[in-house]
């Protein structure tokens, strides 16, 4: 978890992920609190107000594993929403430990004020230690096992790194997890970060399946069933006071849309750290076993709610856009397609491809606009001044604010053929003419494709090794055109299903293969060369040499299609057009 948190991603959220988040810590503090001095007063499970106070901390952070578990399964993460989610819920993380240590040392105060805070104090000065000297000497040593370039030494030294700070952490009276999470901090912005976490992704998914196995193993049934409605009660009420105050939150940030919903459907799951909360209070003898029970089966029961809740978040936001917010304002804040956007080209996903497409697209002067949820992409696209609108491509409200029902075309560039997919069926629910050009790697892909009929499937693999051939076969001295020939009757046979449906598409196709039939070569007139100080008439090269000239390079100035009374002169070069025969002679008569 702390490799896959980056300083950067919470830079550009910062308000909302940090302010934001203390402010609904504090508030659900207060509710959770009420609530078990409710219980309190009801049942008699609580007797100290330290224990009400640790119980509401059980329940002031989402799980983290869950929700990015959750938001891949969906093909969302990159987009603003999840960004939101996941920096708040880290926060979330990093505020329950320090929180647990003061509420869980409350009841300690009557052997000095020192004593209950030891535990605090230290766990901020290995926090800072960690932050500051662990920042600049953790990279250091993994660049000297680098060096040695041994994969399995890396995986070993970022393990150990990891274990030595929760071993730290955990003589310093805080949470061997939390340290190890630390640690992860520290390496996710370093050069090494995206290579620890690659190397560790076997180890992590291993650890993660064996978290969820003893989540279910911990969980008492029997209590579950025993006490079913008071389960289901305090978890309707945990769950969903946090996620209505951090859908408020985010609302009174300016995070309008989607977001709030997502918030309030998508971050259900209570964190793993409150295992860590429930331990530490039935170690100090806050909690007894019943309470220690009900509290496993709420969280418990939480993550298991989750992700099916996350599902409600498109359709209830589709009906509140649809029902009840119909007049509010439907952009985002974030940067607007211009007002006379129309016939244009939507480019969604594709990172630094979909950029250099839109380069194109402007040095042609067609209308265009990319539709990027990743915001680092989106940064890259606005430094370069490029027409780009931030969100996420499958959600209707992006979608009209990239005016897809007067877009021309659609190019679906994402990696994923989830995340096409969604996306194509998206816009054409909305303008069912748009005409659409995506990729696909397999057949299932491309068969899927043919069913929502899309109009041009671009196969990279196949392209690829027809360009490969290509080379090979021109290596080999096999003449241009026998090599074009060959490679366009593959390429027709292996697209026959698609161009037979379409005449444009064939023209178009066999047009672009017929440029490699044009054989295009540069001579440069020597001094004293024959056809000096004349005119291309009086040269006679057409019928001479058999061979054309399309331009001349004279100094700095290209002269396109040139006209036969212009008059060549020693020291131009002639783009030539003809084959191996008349480039031959054209030389003979040149005296090149």
């Amino acid at each position: 978890m702390g490799l896959e948190f980056s300083k950067n991603d919470i830079r550009p959220i910062f308000k909302i992920a940090v302010w934001g988040t203390f402010a609904q810590v504090a508030l659900t503090l207060c509710a959770g609190t009420f609530i078990a001095w409710i219980l309190g007063k009801t049942l008699g499970i609580f007797e100290h107000f330290s224990s009400m106070m640790l119980f509401a901390t059980a329940f002031v952070s989402t799980s983290t594993a869950v929700i990015l578990k959750t938001l891949s399964s969906k093909n969302q993460m990159g987009t603003l929403s999840s960004k939101v989610m996941i920096g708040m819920s880290i926060v979330q993380d990093l505020t329950v430990i320090p929180l647990m240590l003061i509420v869980g040392k409350l009841g300690n105060l009557s052997s000095g004020t020192g004593a209950a805070l030891r535990p605090l104090i230290l766990g901020a000065v290995f926090m800072i230690l960690m932050m500051t000297l662990g920042a600049k000497w953790v990279p250091r040593m993994l660049q000297s096992v680098a060096k040695l370039n041994s994969k399995e030494l890396f995986m070993l030294a970022v393990t150990g790194i990891a274990l030595a700070a929760g071993f730290l952490s955990d003589a310093m009276q805080v949470s061997f997890s939390f340290g190890a999470f630390l640690a992860g901090i520290v390496l996710s912005d370093s050069e090494y970060g995206k290579k620890a976490l690659s190397e560790l992704m076997p180890v992590r998914d291993l650890f993660a399946m064996l978290f969820f196995v003893s989540i279910g193993m911990m969980l008492d049934c029997n209590y579950l069933i025993q006490k079913f409605p008071l389960v289901l009660l305090l978890l309707f009420l945990t769950s969903f006071i946090r996620t209505s105050i951090l859908a408020l939150t985010t609302w009174f940030a300016g995070y309008r849309n989607v977001i709030p919903f997502a918030m309030f459907f998508g971050m259900v799951p209570t964190s793993e750290i409150a295992f860590v909360v429930i331990q530490a209070g039935k170690q100090d003898g806050l909690f007894s076993g019943d309470v220690y029970s009900l509290i496993l089966c709420i969280v418990v029961c939480s993550m298991i709610a989750g992700p099916a809740l996350d599902n409600l978040t498109a359709p209830v936001y589709k009906f509140s856009r649809k029902y009840i917010f119909r007049n509010s304002q439907k952009m985002n804040n974030f940067v607007m397609p211009p007002p006379t956007l129309s016939d244009h080209i939507i480019i969604v996903g594709g990172g630094a491809v979909a950029r250099s497409i839109a380069k194109l697209l402007t040095t042609l002067k067609l209308p265009y606009i990319i539709v990027e949820s990743d915001y680092k992409s989106f940064q890259d696209a606005r430094k370069e001044k490029l027409t780009v609108l931030y969100g996420d491509p499958q959600s209707e409200i992006i979608l009209e604010a990239a005016r897809v029902s007067q877009a021309k075309l659609l190019l679906a560039a994402f990696a994923a053929f989830p995340e096409n997919l969604a996306v194509i069926k998206a816009a054409r629910e909305i303008n069912g003419k748009i005409a659409v050009v995506t990729h696909a790697e397999f057949q299932e892909e491309i068969q899927t494709y043919h069913e929502c009929q899309v109009n041009e499937i671009i196969e990279p693999a196949f392209e690829a090794s027809l360009e490969m051939t290509r080379q090979i076969l021109l290596n080999l001295n096999m003449p241009v055109v026998d090599v074009q020939n060959c490679l366009d009757g593959v390429r027709y046979d292996h697209y026959r299903a698609m161009i037979e449906g379409s005449r444009d598409f064939s023209i178009v196709t066999r047009m672009r293969t017929f440029l490699g039939l044009v054989q295009l070569y540069w001579v440069s007139l020597p001094k004293n060369s024959p056809l000096a100080n004349h005119s291309i008439a009086e040269s006679n090269i057409r019928s001479r040499t058999g061979s054309s000239i399309a331009g001349i390079l004279r100094g700095d100035t290209f002269l396109s299609n040139p006209d036969p009374s212009d008059k060549l002169f020693e020291g131009d070069i002639l783009a030539m057009i003809g084959n191996q025969e008349q480039r031959n002679a054209f030389e003979r008569i040149s005296g090149t």
